[in-house]
């Protein structure tokens, strides 16, 4: 058995960090199946995603593809024999779900005893919760259980090799597993490596890319695998880690793999950004707009050194030469109407305002933004009704300011506002705004065109999180 990847760590930290492993996945794991076994059940929790140095120091730059033995196992799709694992929660609330594979696959019940069916490849098996419970039918096989839960594995098929799991329409790696969520609904759950799980990700978050900017993907691969090892016990009380959504890091199994992103993710195997020995929160965006802010700016948040303000250029003051400047929404402009943005405050500002909501809100009066970010973002917009005042803190107003005849939040918090009045209420309202997302750690626009002006990925990654280090989390042997 392969060493926990908190042993590898504590090898050279004396403090432990929160990681992924297969330890905690069985702490958790027990922990779940002990509260199903007694009638309790977990719920879906609510969701809350440094300068350049000079070119060619080396540093702790990590590639496999460069070892001296010519690549590692991994680069031949071999996995390492000490990778962690990663649960991802597929899907909550469901009252059933379907499960089928290409090859034969084991349908595990594990609750007061112990069973198995085996199917064959193509089978298809349903589930569906019933008082608590789950049910099961499959060929040659069905049960019912009142608590507990059910894994499902893939099997070797006649070529020797086993094909991934499908649920909903969606081929996945690993194992999936299902337990009553409460009521009449399920939890679905992939069981999955954590380099495996990355070949989902990266795609979806940075988008197929062309060769030339490889780096750039390297640089989300490792942004994208410190975010899942910093996401340990996060949502535990889901019984999983991670989302598959963008409340964490979007997820799509085998469909959204590409062959760019797997090489880039191959050759940065088990690499990790750290600070004080702890992984980092490794947030990314889109597109900052020429300038990043700190985290606890933008959300009401901790504090943290590495999530700074930083400008998106290789000086500072440099708008016309940030590396996002060729990327969408660089820049935009939304506008919106009086009764407009009288519907977006009636139904929105009750979620988004920082104190309660008198109702009904009357009659929008003015929006102004009376504090403004380091950056320049929106830290306090004011909202002025015909019965009372109100505050939306930071990031908050895109969920306020909805895009025009959509139900799309507003592309970041970066904009200069000009509202026209009339007859003592806001007939207009027009943002002009810079950036796409929250503004916090990594501008994927940046980073692309950092990769397309020749930056490595490790300087890339410096250049956005502030005083990390890189380090292997697995794969460099026993």
């Amino acid at each position: 058995m392969s060493r926990s990847l908190p042993a590898q760590l504590m090898m050279r930290s004396k403090r432990a960090p929160q990681f992924i492993c297969g330890a905690l996945l069985s702490c958790v794991l027990l922990t779940l199946l002990a509260a199903l076994v007694t009638g309790c059940a977990g719920g879906w929790p609510l969701p809350g995603a440094g300068e350049p140095r000079e070119r060619g120091e080396r540093g702790d730059y990590y590639d496999l593809a460069e070892e001296a033995d010519g690549g590692s196992g991994f680069e031949q799709g071999e996995l390492p024999a000490d990778v962690s694992f990663i649960r991802v929660g597929l899907a909550h609330g469901v009252s059933d779900a379907a499960i089928s594979c290409g090859s034969g696959f084991t349908v595990g019940l594990y609750a007061d005893s112990l069973e198995s069916w085996y199917a064959r490849g193509g089978a298809r098996w349903l589930f569906g919760a019933a008082d608590g419970g789950i049910t099961g039918a499959g060929p040659g096989g069905g049960f019912h259980m009142d608590a507990g839960m059910i894994r499902i594995r893939p099997e070797a098929g006649g070529s020797g090799e086993a094909r991934p799991l499908v649920f909903d329409g969606v081929a996945y790696r690993g194992e999936i597993e299902l337990f009553p969520s409460g009521g009449r609904s399920l939890t679905v759950v992939n069981v999955v490596d954590v380099e495996s799980y990355l070949r989902g990700v990266v795609p979806s978050e940075i988008g197929p890319r062309p060769e030339s900017e490889i780096e750039a993907v390297k640089a989300q691969a490792v942004a994208a695998r410190t975010y899942a090892l910093a996401s340990g016990g996060r949502r535990a009380a889901g019984g999983f880690d991670v989302y598959a959504t963008v409340d964490d890091q979007v997820y799509t199994g085998v469909n959204g793999e590409d062959p760019v992103c797997d090489r880039a993710i191959r050759a940065t195997a088990g690499v990790f950004m750290s600070y004080s020995d702890e992984p980092i929160h490794a947030y990314f965006h889109a597109n900052c707009g020429g300038r990043t802010d700190a985290r606890h700016e933008v959300w009401e948040l901790p504090r943290v050194p590495y999530l700074r303000q930083v400008w998106d250029s290789p000086e500072e003051d440099q708008f016309n030469d940030a590396f996002c400047s060729a990327g969408a929404n660089f820049r935009w402009t939304e506008s919106w109407d009086g009764e407009e943005i009288a519907r977006l405050v009636r139904e929105h500002l009750p979620a988004t305002a920082s104190t309660p909501v008198r109702q009904p809100v009357g009659d929008v009066k003015d929006l102004r933004v009376t504090v403004r970010t380091p950056s320049g973002r929106v830290r306090w917009l004011e909202i002025e009704t015909s019965t009372g005042t109100y505050r939306v803190f930071a990031d908050r107003v895109r969920w306020l300011l909805r895009r025009p005849g959509t139900s799309r939040i507003l592309r970041s918090a970066w904009f200069e506002l000009d509202v026209k009045r009339g007859r003592g209420r806001v007939i207009g309202v027009t943002a002009k705004g810079r950036g796409n997302g929250h503004g916090i750690g990594m501008c994927q626009h940046g980073a692309l065109g950092m990769a397309r002006q020749g930056y490595r990925y490790d300087e890339i990654l410096k250049h956005y999180y502030a005083g990390i280090r890189l380090e292997k989390a697995y794969g460099e042997g026993d």
